[in-house]
């Protein structure tokens, strides 16, 4: 059921809980390099889950983002898996295994069952229970419909976790992801004490000077391809080592690039410590950006994708930028 009405995800209920109940010890986890949503969507579950009085534990492989560490509950998350026995592996906002991460992939893998939770459109289909909705903007868009008619009570914390996955997978309600129905569950989740204006400071109106001087690189190396339809721009170690800024810094970048007013297509490719690069890709209207980040083995949704190259960051964009050419033509 990929296309889930939130109707048929408060369904889901009753069963998901059935698993909840049955299992002594369960794992809550996401993908690497999490986001808003990844981290909003596992923390609301762990509150959850307290309230069920289940034990559990969450893991991620990468810590959270710095501009992410006001988000209640942020202390629970570890890498670092107890090694107790778990029944159940509760997985959100993603699709694949391999985007679980090294340091706690044997321990999901170790549960007796396994539980997907996810927006994204599906590559592959982990899970003994799968929950997915791609019509939902955002996994803690489905957490909404799920507890809608549970007895999970929508306390601030677990209103503001999952208003801050809705309002970062939708940009700020800007994507054309965002639906009435996300509008709708966001209102109540204001209505439960949601901290909107701690949310918004936070992620959109506070940012580290190092981020700015790298921001800043990011625009001397911007180019346009595609009679200025095409915007991409590249970051290398050295950018980042003398701007003083983070991976975590270029949130937000791309979607800077895509602001211009001719551009339809934007990337940023950034090096990473160990020489890889990372893609972030995002387009405007009905331009799948999937259909590029799949050439380079990632994914996503229509108007933003991820991907990686182990080619030079040069080369990277040289075949990244052919790849958004191609896909500007067929759309």
């Amino acid at each position: 059921m990929v296309e889930a009405s939130p109707e048929q995800l408060s369904a889901m209920w009753p069963g998901l809980l059935a698993e909840i109940q049955a299992a002594n010890h369960i794992l809550v986890a996401s993908h690497v390099n999490p986001d808003g949503d990844a981290l909003g969507s596992a923390l609301a579950f762990s509150f959850a889950l307290d309230q069920l009085g289940k034990s559990h534990e969450v893991l991620f492989h990468h810590k959270a983002p710095k501009y992410l560490n006001f988000l209640p509950g942020i202390d629970r998350i570890t890498n670092e898996p107890s090694g107790k026995t778990a029944d159940l592996a509760i997985l959100l906002d993603l699709e694949a295994m391999s985007r679980v991460g090294d340091t706690i992939l044997p321990a999901i893998e170790s549960a007796k069952k396994l539980v997907v939770i996810d927006h994204h459109q599906p590559n592959e289909e982990p899970g003994d229970i799968r929950i997915i909705s791609t019509k939902s903007p955002a996994t803690a868009a489905i957490l909404c419909d799920l507890f809608k008619k549970s007895d999970i009570q929508i306390t601030p914390d677990i209103a503001t976790l999952l208003l801050v996955g809705i309002l970062t997978d939708t940009g700020n309600f800007r994507y054309p992801n965002t639906t009435p129905h996300s509008m709708h569950v966001s209102a109540d989740l204001l209505e439960a004490g949601a901290k909107l204006g701690k949310i918004n400071e936070a992620i959109y109106l506070t940012r580290p000077l190092p981020a700015v001087k790298l921001f800043g690189k990011a625009l001397t190396n911007l180019r346009l391809a595609a009679n200025n339809q095409i915007a991409y721009t590249t970051l290398k170690q050295t950018d980042f080592t003398n701007s003083g800024a983070i991976e975590e810094d270029t949130e937000g970048f791309v979607n800077e690039l895509l602001a211009i007013d001719t551009v339809r297509i934007a990337a940023i490719l950034r090096e990473s410590a160990y020489g890889r690069i990372k893609i972030s890709i995002r387009s405007q209207g009905a331009i799948d950006t999937t259909q590029i980040a799949k050439q380079f083995g990632g994914g996503g949704h229509i108007n933003a994708s991820g991907a990686h190259s182990d080619e030079t960051i040069e080369v990277a964009a040289e075949q990244l930028v052919a790849a958004m050419i191609q896909c500007l033509e067929s759309s």
